[in-house]
């Protein structure tokens, strides 16, 4: 059964009051806020409460349940098939006419995922009624009697260890985000404010060293259109701030999310959007950001083929603040590599990510189509030395294209040093080059960790066994 046909499950009618009873409780919190009752008070965070519907996944809430059944409501509707059918169009024309045969195999799963990405925007794209929309741009998955779609599509190019997580907000209202690390707590955990639905113009940011946590790793962050004027734990909003983005960073799959509420302090202006309005902004977003997306996509792909851009600030392109970021476009025949080494230059996590020629990931969790530096063995002096082909060959270090001749190679460093003034500091770098596989002993460095069969199968069981950690419904 194909994908788009099997999303059409039971489990989506069965929870679908689940969804229109949330509705009708944001009309009791409307109602509340016109009588300007609305006041802060501590959320307590506790898994298993009956919001989080997990003992040990914090994602798996009551509010991403019911915009996940919202979805799979909304997708097959004409309005939202038309908007993905021209967004297509659009992604076609931008990229230009030399695509190749396999990258139009899927397209359609691509461009589904980049439809549920902004209908999901959509779902969670009020101000006045913010929920914690987690696992945006996150691959296809199960749970709680559900086959969901993924969330990535063309030109995201995400990080395939972060929990990503949008919450709307505005720049005339106050906010606060309750957060309690998880258990074990990821390894970074960059907060933005955000004015555009690609999450790519940022006007605030907080990071995981900056943020005060009490002890037992609960905080919160106030958000407003005010300066901090000393105070911790704050982002200041602009007039055009759209959203809060969190990238909560796995640098160990083993490692746990943040779980989050949000809570408007202001009062709701205007009553929740109605399911019509839902579906025309929906439609609306999946159109409009095709623009920004494939010129992300065209920034990594234009450069010279087989070679590797070394590490620069994110925010050359428009990203995290934190982060240095490389790329590489590839095209490797089966008998081919690109053997690529780099350095972490004293950033405590790194990442190489392969995608499809689209700039989306690739099936990570049952291939070693990505590896983070907890994931990698490093060479003697501290650099790392990975094999990007389609045949394993060998080496632990095995970053699987999947049996795809054409992709887009996207590296980057975090947790830089911070220089006195506060920026990042830090010397990354990265360098590659095509050979045969038949040549590779001879590219490799002394002491390079070999991998055999029985070891390989070992290695992804380990990876998938931490991967389905994410979408624990129970």
């Amino acid at each position: 059964m194909k994908r788009r046909d099997a999303i059409r499950t039971i489990g989506a009618a069965a929870l679908a009051p689940l969804a229109v009873s949330a509705i009708a409780a944001e009309q009791g919190d409307h109602k509340a806020g016109v009588t300007g009752k609305v006041k802060s008070s501590p959320q307590k965070l506790v898994l298993g409460d009956g919001f989080f519907l997990s003992m040990t996944n914090p994602i798996a809430t009551v509010d991403q349940r019911d915009m996940e059944v919202m979805t799979l409501q909304m997708l097959q509707l004409p309005e939202i098939r038309a908007a993905k059918a021209l967004a297509a169009q659009r992604f076609k024309i931008l990229i230009g006419p030399d695509i190749p045969e396999e990258a139009l195999r899927n397209f359609d799963e691509v461009m589904e995922e980049w439809a549920v990405h902004y209908l999901q925007l959509a779902i969670n794209g009020d101000s006045n009624y913010p929920k914690v929309l987690h696992s945006t741009f996150g691959p296809p998955h199960e749970w709680f009697g559900m086959k969901v779609p993924g969330c990535r599509g063309p030109g995201t190019g995400e990080n395939v260890d972060n929990n990503c997580v949008f919450i709307p907000v505005d720049g005339r209202s106050h906010f606060e985000l309750h957060g309690k690390r998880g258990n074990p707590p990821t390894g970074d955990c960059p907060i933005h404010l955000t004015t555009n639905l690609g999450a790519s113009q940022n006007v605030d940011f907080i990071g995981v060293r900056e943020t005060k946590f009490n002890p037992d790793g609960s905080y919160v962050i106030t958000i407003s259109p005010e300066p901090a004027n000393g105070r911790p734990n704050h982002l200041q909003t602009t007039l055009d701030t759209r959203y809060v983005f969190i990238r909560d960073g796995r640098m160990d799959w083993r490692q746990q999310p943040s779980a989050l509420r949000i809570h408007r302090i202001t009062p709701p202006t205007a009553p929740p959007l109605s399911h019509d309005q839902i579906v025309a902004l929906g439609a609306r977003y999946i159109i409009d950001d095709v623009g920004p997306s494939a010129s992300w996509r065209q920034l990594v792909a234009h450069q010279e083929i087989n070679t590797v851009v070394t590490a620069q600030p994110s925010t050359t392109f428009g990203g995290q603040f934190s982060q240095r970021l490389g790329r590489a476009h590839l095209r490797l025949d089966d008998d081919e590599a690109f053997v690529m080494t780099m350095s972490p230059g004293g950033a405590a996590y790194h990442i190489v990510v392969v995608n499809n020629f689209w700039l989306m990931s690739l099936d990570y969790w049952n291939n070693t189509s990505t590896l983070n530096n907890t994931q990698s063995v490093p060479n003697a002096d501290g650099s790392y030395t990975y094999v990007i082909s389609n045949r394993d060959p060998g080496v632990h270090n095995w970053i699987d294209t999947t049996g795809l001749h054409e992709t887009l190679i996207v590296v980057r460093w975090q947790l830089l040093p911070k220089n006195p003034d506060g920026s990042y500091g830090g010397t990354p770098w990265t360098r590659g080059r095509k050979i045969k596989l038949d040549d590779l002993e001879a590219e490799l460095p002394e002491g390079m960790k070999r991998i055999t069969a029985e070891g390989r199968k070992q290695q992804l069981a380990e990876r998938l066994a931490a991967f389905k950690q994410r979408y624990i419904d129970h």
